[in-house]
């Protein structure tokens, strides 16, 4: 009898952890993004000179968050195929980074320059800088980056499930569609595929976040 309790104890232990886990990984979280610049108008202008811009970025407060890892992905696209992926940060492989908090949040900069595309993650305590090669057909200040949630101040997802923050792309020049504009390729998120056919941009950058 004892052991047949002790078996049903086991059970209904590991039931109710899976039914847990399975509630949390399906839960819907918010990640705060909008751009930020600067109060001082000389500084503005140099910004635009300088081809910089800013997304901040802070999730909202929710304590199963708490002590979450988290990873940031850079996946280039070159003529709609995915060329390569570039792992940012993982706080599961670099332990001594800060994981998930109450104040979690981080600034990504990006700065277009002939040829380079440069973008950094500013955290409080740690920051992250990454360069890439930008094909010669485009010019000085052609790529932007771009918020992927228009029209709405925050982002959702789900646990262990990556998702777009941000793209960075130069503008739509497909004569047909009848202006030159970056609003009109970053309305929502990219389905790849069918954004590619759409505006055939040769190159761009997506920005994934992963937390879990």
């Amino acid at each position: 009898m004892r052991k047949e309790l002790k078996f049903l104890f086991i059970t209904l232990f590991f039931s109710t952890v899976s039914i847990s886990i399975s509630a949390q990984n399906s839960k819907t979280y918010k990640l705060k993004a909008d751009f930020e610049y600067p109060s001082e108008k000389e500084k503005y202008e140099m910004w635009v000179f300088q081809g910089i811009k800013k997304l901040n970025y802070t999730l909202e407060n929710d304590s199963t968050l708490i002590n979450k890892d988290f990873k940031i992905i850079i996946r280039e696209y070159e003529n709609g195929k995915l060329k390569q992926e570039t792992l940012v940060i993982d706080t599961k492989d670099e332990p001594r980074l800060p994981k998930i908090n109450s104040d979690f949040g981080f600034n990504l900069y990006a700065q277009n320059l002939l040829n380079y595309e440069k973008v950094a993650f500013i955290f409080d305590r740690f920051s992250n800088k990454k360069s890439f090669k930008i094909k010669e057909i485009f010019n000085d200040g052609d790529f932007s980056l771009r918020q992927i949630n228009v029209g709405q101040d925050h982002l959702n997802f789900r646990l262990n499930e990556p998702f777009q923050i941000a793209l960075i792309t130069p503008p739509n020049r497909n004569p047909s569609n009848g202006e030159l504009g970056y609003c009109q390729v970053s309305q929502g998120g990219i389905e790849i595929d069918k954004w590619y056919d759409q505006y055939k941009i040769p190159q761009f950058f997506l920005v994934y976040l992963e937390i879990g």
